[in-house]
């Protein structure tokens, strides 16, 4: 068979002018047909804050970067995921910059930006399409990236939810993918970093579970101490004699195991109410484009402070209660010993 048949149209394309194409050109040719391209992904990290400015000055550098080739098409799209479910969708860059973000009271959820390009080689006959995204905040939530892993085999696409920034390129030329993801990572790199979490809240949040299992653990025990410590009045008082009996040894056992389990539901209760308290603690925005984003970061601030003094009172009555409670055992004693 002489000719080729595309599945696509069935249009008939000669053999000789698919092998007249250099490499780039078949590639080229073969991305036209919906193939899908080769393509190319960098994470990028957590712990940045982006502004109007910024995503105007990375279109100014891809922009720069592309009047070196020679360029047939080039189209700027961008997307907003805003608070309230609403979504700012631009098709075109100009649209965006005459956006007014200023007056918007939502905050920014997610930010994807777009660049559709053509670009003329003179090793291929056909224009190459190249397509660079990026897209930072509004990473898949555990639960559904869980999901996703058992029903998805495609490791860029599981990569791509978790991450809270990706850019990616799909591309035919590989020199100007890896031009386009170096000013990428280069600009998000020079980003303003957000603001630090104190360390009271960054311990908190790495070492919860193993915070909470102390805090459920130690207390009965503390309680089960507690009971010793105050044995030589609790014992007489529940009327259990210094003699060895079964009938003491019973009411001895069913003392420690009502302290044990007394501690037990305490200790239960102040851990849930720590994790309550580190749960309630708010990521800091990603974002600084919005009077939304603005107010939210401050608000932010001042909620993860009062949280954070919230615990530490509340753990340091928790420790003064505890050593009143033993020197309270000891004041007893010196208060009878006078007495006496």
């Amino acid at each position: 068979m002489n000719e080729f048949q595309s599945s696509e149209d069935a249009r008939i394309v000669p053999n000789r002018a698919i092998t007249s194409l250099s490499t780039d050109g078949i590639r080229a040719a073969f991305y036209y047909l919906n193939v899908k391209p080769d393509t190319e992904l960098r994470l990028l990290p957590d712990g940045k804050i982006l502004t109007v400015e910024d995503i105007k000055n990375l279109n100014e550098q891809i922009i720069d970067k592309l009047t070196i080739h020679d360029i047939t098409a080039n189209i700027t799209s961008i997307n907003f995921i805003l608070s309230g479910r609403k979504v700012k969708d631009y098709s075109a860059w100009n649209e965006f910059e005459r956006a007014n973000w200023d007056a918007v009271n939502e905050t920014v959820r997610s930010i994807s930006v777009t660049w559709e390009i053509l670009i003329k080689l003179p090793t291929s006959e056909l224009p190459q399409k190249h397509s660079l995204k990026l897209r930072i905040g509004t990473a898949i939530p555990p639960k559904d990236m869980f999901q996703l892993f058992f029903s998805s085999d495609d490791v860029l696409e599981l990569l791509e939810a978790g991450a809270a920034g990706v850019c990616k390129v799909d591309f035919v030329n590989h020199i100007i993918a890896i031009e386009l993801l170096n000013i990428v990572s280069n600009w998000y790199e020079g980003l303003k970093d957000a603001p630090k979490t104190d360390e009271i809240q960054r311990v908190l949040k790495k070492q919860e579970r193993l915070l909470l299992e102390l805090i459920r653990n130690f207390i009965p025990i503390l309680f089960l101490i507690l009971t010793y410590s105050y044995s030589p009045y609790l014992l007489p008082f529940f009327g259990i004699g210094n003699n060895v009996s079964l009938d003491n040894l019973q009411k001895v056992f069913i003392l420690m195991m009502a302290a044990f389990s007394t501690g037990t539901v305490v200790g239960r209760s102040l851990a849930r109410l720590l994790g309550a308290a580190v749960d309630r603690y708010e990521e800091y925005p990603k974002f600084s484009m919005t009077r939304g984003d603005k107010n939210t970061l401050e608000k932010t601030r001042a909620s993860n402070t009062r949280i954070t003094q919230q615990i530490v009172s509340r753990s340091l009555w928790t420790v003064f209660a505890v050593i009143i409670s033993f020197l309270f055992r000891f004041l007893i004693d010196y208060t009878l010993h006078l007495k006496i």
